[in-house]
């Protein structure tokens, strides 16, 4: 009867941890999907600036006010800036445009000093979400310059 008792204690405990490792797997696959998610909605903020870019530079571009957080959208066949917040489910994707500086010798990208090239910007996209069962939220971010070419 004893060992009876005992191997039944032995596979409960054997269950449960098999079981709690079951979950930790469950949520380090969601965690790790989220993360592939917001990698993608990061790199499709970057094409859709190049897009909007090629569109026309002097009406999508040199119109955003630098430093002001702008959203994309997809409308008419074609990516657009917004102001009104986009989420895509748990998603939220937004942009903000910096001016450029250079040097005026080496015509080098400067942080400070330089003169303003209006030819190029500094985009910055941020893909921020809450995960599932969580109350803390992430963010992902990718920044590039583009140019009018």
């Amino acid at each position: 009867m004893v060992e009876v008792v005992v191997a039944t204690g032995v596979i409960a405990v054997t269950l449960i941890l098999l079981l709690s490792t079951i979950q930790n797997s469950v949520e380090i696959s969601q965690r790790s999907m989220e993360r592939s998610m917001a990698s993608y909605a990061l790199e499709e903020g970057a094409e859709a600036i190049k897009a909007i870019r090629n569109n026309s530079w002097s009406t999508y571009i040199a119109t955003l006010t630098a430093g002001n957080t702008y959203y994309l959208s997809w409308s008419s066949n074609a990516w657009t800036t917004t102001t009104s917040p986009q989420t895509v489910g748990i998603f939220t994707r937004t942009i903000v445009m910096s001016d450029v500086s250079r040097d005026s010798t080496t015509k080098d990208i400067v942080t400070s000093g330089g003169t303003n090239d209006v030819n190029t910007k500094k985009f910055t996209v941020t893909v921020t979400w809450t995960p599932q069962g969580t109350t803390t939220s992430k963010s992902e971010e990718l920044s590039f310059y583009i140019s009018n070419i």
